[in-house]
C-alpha cells in the first residue's frame, strides 16, 4: 500500500509540475509515469513470486525486495497471495498500457478545442 500511495502522490505532483512549467500533454506524461511505476511494481512482484517458489533458498517464505514489501505488507504471506497480487498488478498494468492511447487522444482533442476557441 505504501508504494501505491507514494506513487500516486508522485504522479499528481508531477502532473501539476508539468502544467506549471507548460510542458505539452502533461496528463499523458503523468499517465506514462504511472505506467512506468506500474511496470516496476510488476517486475518486483514477479521476482518476489518466483523467489517464493523456492522456499529452501530463503529458509522459508519471505519477501525478496523493498518494493514488493511496500505493496504486500506484513500480513498473511503465502505463495497464493504473492501470485494473486502479482496477477492483479499485471492486469492493472495492462489496463494502463491499453488506456494510454485513449488518454493521448482525449488530451489532444481537448487541446485542439482550447486552442481553436470552440
Amino acid at each position: 500500500m505504501l508504494f501505491m500511495f507514494v506513487s500516486l502522490i508522485f504522479i499528481i505532483v508531477s502532473i501539476f509540475t508539468f502544467r506549471k512549467v507548460r510542458i505539452s500533454n502533461p496528463y499523458s506524461k503523468g499517465f506514462a509515469l504511472a505506467i512506468v511505476l506500474s511496470i516496476v511494481a510488476v517486475v518486483c512482484l514477479a521476482q518476489n513470486y518466483t523467489q517464493s517458489q523456492i522456499p529452501e533458498a530463503n529458509d522459508g517464505i519471505g519477501i525478496s525486495n523493498q518494493v514488493a514489501y511496500s505493496i504486500i505488507g506484513d500480513d498473511g504471506w503465502s505463495q497464493d497471495k504473492f501470485r494473486d497480487i502479482f496477477e492483479k498488478s499485471t492486469f492493472c498494468t495492462l489496463i494502463l498500457i491499453v488506456a494510454y492511447p485513449f488518454v493521448l487522444i482525449v488530451e489532444s482533442k481537448l487541446k485542439k478545442k482550447v486552442t481553436s476557441g470552440v
